[in-house]
């Protein structure tokens, strides 16, 4: 779907068409490492947004899977070229950027335990997308990633994706037109990042406010829960950018900020003192309004913390605009 934009450039206007298809897709396959010469599973949750038809930039989660003392994922930001130069139905592309990897490894040899390693590294990819007349794509996707710090990796995906169409800013039915306010109760669970994945029952509420289509603030007191590692709570502010789609009926979103957090530690079963930490938290989120005022939400949330406790809090939740 094509919209028409308004511009002016000194005294002279300018119109243009401005491609707006984005796409969500998903991905899995095998990865192998570099390092240890091993192999293991990968997948990969992608959004690309197109600038136009030979150009456009992507977020995706890519987890790397397990091997010897490394569970690593993380977060890629992509700016792609593409073409269609051997048949209108099929894209090549090729995308570069960077990678920001969250990886579960072994404490040094001789002492108990783990780290929780964050970094950066280089993402290069080359992707083969084949679409007919619907809205599906068939994507085959191949990752080359290098780091200063870790292990190197390859990896090869195959998986589909939905071309979508979002909302443009003067669209009358965005969620603003019902209210720019929403409170959102959830209820979940945390994982661990260590080697055992410890789990516990989680909890949120959050309120959220919409300035304009696609971006928002939040607020949230998170209850992570108690486990055999960990028992922790606090309070999350994040900006976001979630774009709606068919109507508003469906959004995807992208949410970061801080983490003020306080909780207990265990180490051999008995509780360190409290903990008061200022971490970072990295939500992937996604809607779907089945009222004119009710929303039906999940969030993956990523603590990223300074003390090797990080974790996964999956929520999922309902949620009231007005």
């Amino acid at each position: 779907m094509r919209n028409w934009i308004k511009c002016s450039l000194a005294s002279m206007a300018l119109c243009a068409p401005l491609a707006q298809a984005d796409n969500l897709s998903v991905l899995a396959g095998a990865m192998s490492s570099d390092q240890s010469d091993q192999t293991s599973y990968a997948w990969t949750l992608s959004y690309m947004h197109d600038i136009n038809e030979n150009l456009a930039f992507s977020f995706s989660w890519l987890n790397e899977g397990h091997v010897d003392d490394h569970h690593r994922d993380g977060h890629t930001f992509q700016v792609w070229g593409k073409t269609k130069a051997l048949h209108p139905n099929l894209t090549l592309a090729a995308g570069v950027g960077p990678y920001r990897y969250f990886d579960t490894t072994r404490r040094a040899a001789g002492s108990r335990g783990y780290l929780n390693e964050h970094g950066w590294g280089g993402i290069f990819s080359l992707q083969a997308t084949w679409q007919g007349e619907s809205n599906w794509q068939y994507k085959l996707r191949f990752n080359r990633i290098e780091t200063p710090h870790n292990i190197d990796t390859n990896s090869i995906m195959f998986g589909m994706g939905y071309e979508l169409s979002p909302m443009a800013f003067n669209d009358a039915s965005w969620p603003g037109a019902r209210g720019k306010q929403e409170v959102v109760l959830y209820l979940g669970q945390t994982i661990v990042n260590s080697f055992g994945s410890e789990v516990a029952d989680a909890g949120a509420l959050e309120y959220r406010y919409a300035f304009a289509p696609g971006l928002k603030a939040s607020a949230s007191f998170i209850q992570e829960g108690e486990t055999d590692r960990l028992r922790r709570s606090g309070i999350a502010l994040q900006a976001w950018y979630e774009p709606s789609f068919f109507d508003d009926k469906f959004s995807v979103g992208l949410g970061m900020g801080p983490y003020f957090s306080v909780g207990k530690r265990y180490r051999n079963h008995q509780p360190d003192i409290d903990k008061k930490a200022v971490s970072g938290l990295i939500t992937l989120a996604s809607s779907y309004r089945f009222g004119d005022n009710w929303r039906a939400r999940v969030a993956w949330n990523r603590t990223v913390t300074s003390y090797d406790k990080d974790t996964d809090v999956i929520l999922l939740g309902l949620g009231y605009s007005f």
